[in-house]
């Protein structure tokens, strides 16, 4: 159980919840999936790195004040996690942080990945108070692109073949107003 009360996020169909040791199997089937960490900067999971991974979760999910949320997506639906999302706080003094995302290839093309980032920079905003989000993805990943434009971000420079996106807690709140409307 999260030791945060914010924690879980829940949307329309995901929860967005701290790891836990049950979640296993879904991580390393997506994290080994060559296909799904294609333009990751990293290999494909073997066991032993998903359960270094979800070990350094847990662990994170507990450190207090907390500086970075890797959190599991699970369908409601079905109670199966489909992915990950994190949010990581890069500099406390000018509320800076990123964040990252990872879903199994079943889960691509429903908006899960769109759905999920939208309650985390909600989260990261409105919660955490951070003033900017950023992230980047690898030039050649166009569906990751449109997932953080979907969600307002736009895209700041490409830069030795990645673009690099961010995102505002002002371009936000127009966004949330613009919506509301």
């Amino acid at each position: 159980m999260s030791k945060n009360p914010l924690m879980p996020l829940e949307t329309e169909r995901l929860l967005i919840r701290d790891f836990t040791e049950d979640d296993f199997d879904a991580v390393y089937a997506y994290g080994s999936d060559p296909e799904v960490v294609r333009y990751m900067v990293f290999p494909p999971s073997t066991p032993e790195s998903t359960r270094e991974h979800i070990a350094h979760c847990i662990r994170q999910a507990g450190e207090q004040p907390r500086c970075s949320y890797d959190l599991g997506v699970v369908l409601k639906a079905t109670n199966q996690v489909i992915g990950g999302i994190s949010l990581g706080v890069v500099d406390h003094t000018r509320g800076e942080g990123a964040f990252s995302y990872l879903f199994q290839r079943s889960g691509w093309g429903q908006g899960y990945a769109t759905e999920a980032l939208r309650a985390l920079v909600c989260f990261g905003f409105e919660e955490l108070a951070l003033t900017r989000l950023a992230d980047s993805c690898d030039v050649r990943n166009s569906a990751s692109a449109r997932v953080m434009e979907k969600c307002g971000f736009h895209c700041e420079r490409e830069q030795n073949g990645e673009r690099f996106y961010a995102l505002t807690a002002e371009e936000w709140q127009e966004i949330v107003q613009h919506e509301s409307l």
